[in-house]
């Protein structure tokens, strides 16, 4: 020992020296995780940078959404259901919205039909 006194080391106790191990583990994992979260906020970025690279510009306009189809109104059914021929040629049997005024709706008015539903999306033509 020195005249100094006995050295911090040496005055630890079995518990203090855990203790001590856990958070420098901790410190490190922290560290980690920080250098993850930070490599994550980053990735999009470079996605989009890679799918920019291998995608042509036909490519992109296919995953924009589509609008509305054009048609025309066939014939009624019943009140709300009508046959509607697109203007790509098809048929669709579809629904009409409360809010259009189905007095307008007679043959050979145009309508807009929404690609994902059964139904008249807009009536633009209508109006």
């Amino acid at each position: 020992m020195s005249a100094a006194g006995p050295t911090p080391e040496a005055s630890k106790t079995p518990a203090d020296l855990h203790r001590e191990q856990g958070v420098q583990g901790f410190c490190k994992r922290l560290i980690q995780h920080r250098e993850l979260d930070t490599k994550l906020k980053n990735l999009p970025l470079g996605v989009i940078g890679d799918l920019k690279k291998i995608l042509t510009e036909d490519d992109m306009k296919a995953l924009q959404p589509v609008g509305p189809i054009v048609g025309e109104v066939l014939e009624r059914l019943v009140e709300e259901i009508f046959v509607v021929k697109a203007s790509s040629g098809h048929r669709y049997v579809v629904g009409c919205r409360n809010k259009a005024d189905k007095e307008k709706l007679k043959q050979g008015a145009q309508v807009g039909k929404s690609p994902a539903r059964y139904s008249f999306s807009n009536c633009p033509f209508l109006s």
